[in-house]
C-alpha cells in the first residue's frame, strides 16, 4: 500500500513539475496573442523575445507610433498575492523610465515610476505639430487602472524642466509641474508654473482610450519672449491680470 502511495505521489509531483516547466518557459508571444485585443488602443510589438517572466520588445508601437524598447523581469513575490508582478524598463529615444507592474483580475497597477523623457524627442516621435524642449521628470509612486478604462488611484509628480515650445522654434517657458491624483475614474493633473516666463494654472484630466481634457489659464510674464505673448493672444483675449483661458482636447 505504501509503495502504491509513493508511486501516486511521485506521478503527481512529476505532472506538477511538468506544468510548472511549461508555464515558466511559456513564450511571451503566446501570452501577447491573448492580451493584445483587450487593450484600449492598437499596440504592435516588434522583436518580441523571451518568456512571460523575462523578455523584451525591441520596438513598442502604440497606435502606429514607435515608442522604443521595453524590457521586463518577473517578481515572484507577487504570486503570493495572486498577481503577476514585473520590473519594467522603458527606453524611448533619449529617455529611460523604470517602473514596477502588478496585474490581477481586471486591474493593473504601476508603482515607483521614475525616469526622464526628452521632450523634443517625444514630440518628434509622436509627430507633434510644434517644437518642444526640456526634459520631463517622472516621480509617480502609484498609478492604478481598472479594466483598462478607469483610473482608481494616482499619486506623484511630473516636472517639465527647462520647458520650451512653439514654432518655428521653441520659446522658453521655465519649469512647469503637474501633481497627480484621481477623481471619478479620471487621472487628474494639477498644473502649475514655477515663476518662469509662462504663467500656468489649472488642471488636465485623462482616462485610458479617451482624449486628455485641459482646462487652464496661461500668462506671458514680463520676461517672456514677445512671441509668447503674441501666441497666447491667438488663444483668446487676456483678462485684466493678463491670464488667457485655454480649454482643449488632446488625442
Amino acid at each position: 500500500m505504501l509503495k502504491r502511495w509513493n508511486l501516486k505521489a511521485t506521478l503527481i509531483c512529476a505532472v506538477l513539475l511538468y506544468l510548472l516547466t511549461l508555464l515558466w518557459t511559456l513564450p511571451a508571444a503566446v501570452v501577447w496573442k491573448r492580451l493584445q485585443h483587450q487593450l484600449p488602443v492598437p499596440v504592435t510589438l516588434h522583436g518580441l523575445t523571451g518568456t512571460l517572466w523575462s523578455g523584451q520588445v525591441g520596438q513598442l508601437e502604440v497606435d502606429g507610433v514607435n515608442q522604443g524598447l521595453l524590457r521586463w523581469q518577473w517578481q515572484p513575490a507577487q504570486l503570493l498575492r495572486g498577481r503577476i508582478g514585473l520590473d519594467l524598463l522603458w527606453q524611448p529615444r533619449n529617455g529611460r523610465v523604470n517602473a514596477q507592474l502588478s496585474a490581477g483580475m481586471g486591474s493593473l497597477v504601476l508603482r515607483d515610476i521614475n525616469g526622464t523623457l526628452d521632450a523634443a524627442s517625444m514630440a518628434a516621435i509622436n509627430s507633434a505639430p510644434f517644437v518642444l524642449g526640456g526634459s520631463w521628470l517622472l516621480d509617480v509612486p502609484e498609478l492604478a487602472l481598472e479594466e483598462f478604462d478607469s483610473v482608481t488611484a494616482a499619486d506623484g509628480r511630473l516636472v517639465w524642466q527647462d520647458a520650451a515650445g512653439g514654432l518655428p522654434q521653441a520659446m522658453p517657458f521655465g519649469h512647469l509641474t503637474a501633481a497627480l491624483s484621481d477623481a471619478d475614474g479620471w487621472l487628474v493633473l494639477q498644473l502649475q508654473d514655477q515663476g518662469g516666463p509662462l504663467g500656468l494654472r489649472g488642471d488636465a484630466r485623462w482616462r485610458p482610450g479617451q482624449p486628455m481634457n485641459i482646462n487652464a489659464q496661461l500668462q506671458a510674464r514680463a520676461d517672456a519672449d514677445p512671441a509668447l505673448a503674441g501666441g497666447l493672444g491667438l488663444l483668446g483675449r487676456a483678462d485684466a491680470q493678463g491670464w488667457v483661458n485655454w480649454r482643449v482636447q488632446l488625442q
